[in-house]
């Protein structure tokens, strides 16, 4: 967590710097959700993403030196760097790709459990997409067509209470119920705290292990916080109704995180000296990164559809 954490904020300086040339939608504040999930997978079990997936890919094992060359599109980068923060792939970890428009990872994820039950084999799919994608009709047609083939396949929904600026309550109607929609379809629900790692990671056991019994899938609701704007490294209070500055602080997974361990019994010392070694590791990845070559110009037309 704190190593997306850290790769996130020093990523942001590269943005405003102008060493980015593609939108970036920064997951500081998310990064209980991906950690508590992927720490439930197996590394055959794969993962998709949407278009805030930086977290997403780092906590299914991706490489962090590769991701940094995918944003500054260097040929080092994990697409060759022609995918940028949205486009995203790599197969060695089973991470199978992020995709930027809206929900689109949901249908795609869906034809990826249904390859893994087709051939039989014991694995599951991860997707992850926002609380404004869930309204698109997409969605639906996948929890139907996954209810009824009884795929594994579990859906994140990460509710940070925003789609852009637009609140829950501007976008859905009285009386709407995540879990009723889901139950509906056939699928198993649970919702979890996005901002407490144990949380998400206990749920997230429970309804892979519930994927992997053939029963069919799943989703967990996490609600957590976006710490910075929608695609911008930038702090705008001016939309912000429940999710205050004092509130994010104070609900802040990373701050919760090392609380517990220290009430645990694992010294300040040791968290701190795993913290400083991350830093490091964050800035070596962003050197090799700034200093790597970008694609050669006769790699241009390749890896094309047509």
């Amino acid at each position: 967590m704190f190593l997306i954490r850290e790769a996130e904020q020093k990523i942001a300086d590269l943005y405003l710097k102008h060493k980015i040339m593609s939108f970036v939608h920064f997951y500081v504040g998310q990064e209980a959700v991906a950690v508590g999930v992927a720490q439930s997978l197996k590394k055959g079990d794969k993962m998709l993403g949407n278009h805030r997936s930086h977290g997403h890919y780092l906590a299914k094992g991706g490489d962090l030196k590769a991701m940094i060359c995918e944003l500054l599109g260097k040929e080092a980068g994990s697409s060759h760097g022609k995918g940028g923060s949205m486009h995203m792939i790599d197969k060695s970890v089973n991470f199978v790709g992020s995709t930027p428009i809206l929900a689109s990872v949901v249908p795609l994820s869906c034809g990826v459990a249904f390859e893994q039950k087709y051939n039989k084999k014991k694995d599951v799919t991860a997707a992850f997409f926002g609380d404004g994608a869930f309204e698109e009709g997409v969605v639906y047609e996948t929890l139907n067509l996954a209810g009824l083939f009884k795929l594994p396949l579990l859906l994140v929904v990460e509710n940070n209470l925003y789609s852009v600026n637009s609140t829950l309550n501007d976008r859905r109607a009285e009386g709407h119920s995540t879990k009723t929609i889901v139950e509906g379809f056939g699928a198993k629900y649970l919702q979890a705290d996005g901002n407490d790692y144990l949380d998400v990671n206990v749920k997230a056991e429970e309804l892979i292990s519930y994927l992997r019994s053939g029963r069919g899938p799943a989703v967990l609701e996490c609600i957590t916080y976006r710490h910075m704007a929608h695609s911008a490294p930038i702090f705008d209070e001016k939309s912000r109704k429940v999710d205050v500055l004092e509130k994010r602080l104070q609900e802040d997974s990373l701050k919760k995180l090392r609380s517990l361990l220290l009430k645990k019994g694992i010294v300040e010392k040791k968290i701190t000296s795993l913290e400083k070694i991350i830093e490091k590791t964050v800035d070596d990845a962003i050197q090799f990164a700034v200093q790597a070559p970008f694609p050669k110009r006769s790699s241009l037309h390749t890896d094309l559809y047509a």
